[in-house]
């Protein structure tokens, strides 16, 4: 790793504006340690799993980092980034199935109506903005009215086998 002499002599905080290209200038995170449930086909709000950045530039990139724990019974669970209300991260690919940030097939077979899946995603996303922006996340069960798909714990709930568990997203501001 190389090392860069910052050109700065003042004293306190150093400004944004002195820290090399590429620098980590703020960190943003939220853990969502609830749970909820989702029936039906349509992308929904995982409450709780979002984070508010304000760039210092507009030349800034934020480093997206998301890490979901999820359940569903016999589903196909996709998931949306949204910076405000534009999905962003997700497949160019157009045509039969569906273009999103991440996605897995639960087949609830024996015990594994007890196990909690995760989905990681990250990315770069350039703003262009010094305005606060917030970053979500959306799920689908898909596939059908009555399919559920459960965020922070296990399919089955109401015995010694069930498990519970959080979701975290994180935002890094990275100088341009």
């Amino acid at each position: 790793m190389t090392l860069t002499k910052l050109n700065y002599t003042g004293q306190g905080t150093i400004p944004p504006t002195k820290l090399p290209t590429n620098s980590v200038l703020q960190v943003i995170s939220t853990t969502k340690t609830d749970t909820q449930t989702i029936t039906g086909s349509s992308f929904v709000d995982i409450t709780g799993l979002s984070a508010t950045i304000t760039p210092s530039s507009t030349s800034s990139k934020i480093l997206i980092s998301i890490n979901v724990s999820f359940s569903g019974d016999a589903a196909y669970i996709a998931f949306q980034i949204l910076r405000g209300s534009t999905e962003i991260l997700k497949s160019t690919e157009t045509g039969a199935g569906l273009e999103c940030a991440g996605g897995q097939t639960i087949v609830n077979a024996a015990n594994q109506n007890y196990s909690i899946y995760k989905e990681s995603m990250s990315g770069l996303d350039s703003p262009n903005t010094t305005s606060a922006t917030t970053y979500k996340v959306q799920i689908s069960p898909m596939r059908g009215a009555s399919t559920t798909a459960n965020v922070n714990r296990s399919n089955i709930l109401g015995d010694d086998n069930q498990y519970n568990s959080v979701s975290t997203i994180t935002l890094m501001e990275i100088a341009g």
